[in-house]
């Protein structure tokens, strides 16, 4: 896996700066989605749950800029 994250960043590093960014912002996005699940889950396991409002102030805080 290693080798294969080497050589997908040399490829990104080729491309052009947008196209760059917007993969970036994708993954961003993908982490962020990632997150979010696992907290869901994380709570689902405990058998609780977190209220709407507490997981929006916590995106808000992540990404407030």
């Amino acid at each position: 896996m290693n080798q294969t994250l080497k050589d997908a960043l040399k490829e990104v590093e080729a491309l052009p700066e947008e196209e760059q960014e917007e993969l970036a912002q994708a993954l961003l996005v993908m982490a962020a989605r990632k997150r979010i699940e696992a907290e869901l889950a994380a709570a689902d396991a405990e058998g609780g749950e977190i209220p709407h409002e507490e997981v929006v102030a916590r995106l808000r805080a992540s990404y407030a800029g």
